[in-house]
């Protein structure tokens, strides 16, 4: 018992590393820039942020209820850390945390792949609007070389 809540311990830390991990792109200040206020990334970014929150509120209710500290390698702690771990256990007996961990986690997790593949939805739409463009680009070329090519009289199949 004594181990799993070593194990659930380490999990809330993991979750607070996944808050991090979430949000990693926006390292890139040009990223959040682009981002649009009424676009589908913004909404996304939203609800990230609305799990985060949750994900704050998890861990400060877990380490004020559950006197939750971490492993220590201190002899004083390390005391304290058997004495809090073992009450964590008797109260946590259920595995209510493990499962609120993984479903936090999970959100995280799910809401920033959503975020991702909204960017690359918008990239790729990017990408064949300017497709679209160099095309109506290269017919208004095509045409003008055309009509270059009549005003002086030449033929057009010299253009193929």
């Amino acid at each position: 018992m004594l181990l799993e809540q070593y194990q659930r311990d380490d999990n809330v830390q993991t979750l607070f590393e996944a808050m991090n991990d979430a949000f990693d792109f926006a390292r890139h200040e040009d990223t959040l820039k682009t981002i649009k206020p009424q676009s589908e990334q913004a909404r996304i970014l939203t609800l990230m942020l609305q799990d985060v929150c949750s994900c704050c509120d998890f861990i400060q209710s877990y380490a004020r209820d559950s006197q939750f500290c971490t492993l220590s390698s201190s002899a004083s702690l390390a005391f304290v850390n058997v004495v809090y771990s073992g009450m964590r256990t008797l109260k946590n007996i259920g595995g209510g945390p493990e499962k609120k961990i993984k479903d936090l986690s999970d959100a995280l997790i799910k809401r920033r792949r959503e975020f991702l593949d909204q960017a690359t939805i918008s990239t790729e739409i990017t990408a064949f609007q300017i497709l679209d463009d160099l095309g109506k680009i290269s017919t208004l070329v095509s045409n003008v070389g055309r009509w270059s090519l009549m005003t002086f009289g030449l033929p057009i199949r010299w253009l193929s």
